[in-house]
């Protein structure tokens, strides 16, 4: 099940910038907002899609042309991108987890009574380990099935994603948690359920916080996914490579 939705033109120029390096996506915390707004509200799709359509005749024509038959001009199998678009959807599921906001959330406090009688408010640190477990689990899965991968934006948005884990390495460390050389996480649970759980509630609960913005290019690298796995291509009687997307107009199909 896919992880996005259609368009919005206000956000055409974050998203196209964002489409063409990964340094510039998410330079501060309120592009970051906006474009996963753009996702959950139904812009990037359409956008992307769109973008696709346009942009498809200039693609990977000269490789395409190498094989006068291939029916595809995806640069991966689609083994591989059905396994990134499986394992993003669960990363993605696993930080929603931990985004979630008051009711329900997993960084509620609990009433906790003593042997004396005495009631405490609390964090339910299995609970919160439990799911930041998930998450860091589903996040090196995603790694693992992107590590080889040849689509520009697939792989763009996943070094975009390794960075933000950088960027907030020092505090994901205070929590027990670090990043080996290849960029995957491993997680102590006796220092992570000793730490200050304030501090994973920072890191992990609400919008703009590290797991909100995995959560974002998790959604990015999925659709990229999916969209990689429509590319099809035919070839003409005299071998000529033709792209069977409808291009179309950008903006009559926006609104």
């Amino acid at each position: 099940m896919a992880i996005y939705y259609g368009i919005n033109s206000s956000y055409a120029s974050t998203l196209f910038s964002s489409l063409n390096t990964s340094n510039n996506s998410f330079r501060n915390l309120s592009g970051l907002v906006q474009d996963y707004a753009s996702i959950k509200n139904g812009s990037y799709g359409k956008l992307l899609r769109k973008y696709y359509s346009s942009d498809s005749t200039t693609e990977d024509t000269s490789s395409a042309k190498k094989d006068k038959y291939t029916t595809t001009t995806s640069k991966d199998s689609t083994k591989t991108l059905k396994a990134v678009e499986q394992n993003t959807e669960e990363l993605k599921s696993s930080a929603d987890k931990l985004i979630k906001a008051g009711s329900g959330s997993v960084f509620q406090k609990t009433t906790v009574t003593d042997e004396n009688g005495k009631e405490t408010r609390t964090y339910d640190k299995d609970k919160i380990y439990s799911a930041v477990k998930d998450f860091v689990s589903n996040y090196n899965k995603v790694l693992d099935t992107t590590d080889d991968v040849r689509t520009s934006s697939i792989k763009s948005n996943r070094n975009a994603m390794m960075n933000i884990t950088k960027a907030n390495a020092d505090l994901l460390s205070s929590v027990g948690i670090t990043a080996d050389k290849d960029g995957r996480l491993s997680m102590d649970e006796t220092k992570f359920k000793s730490s200050d759980m304030s501090a994973a509630k920072s890191l992990f609960n609400g919008t703009g916080s590290y797991a909100y913005q995995v959560s974002a290019k998790a959604s990015m690298i999925n659709y990229n996914a999916e969209t990689e796995q429509k590319k099809a291509n035919t070839y003409t009687n005299n071998g000529a490579y033709s792209y069977n997307y409808s291009a179309g107009s950008l903006y009559d199909d926006m609104f």
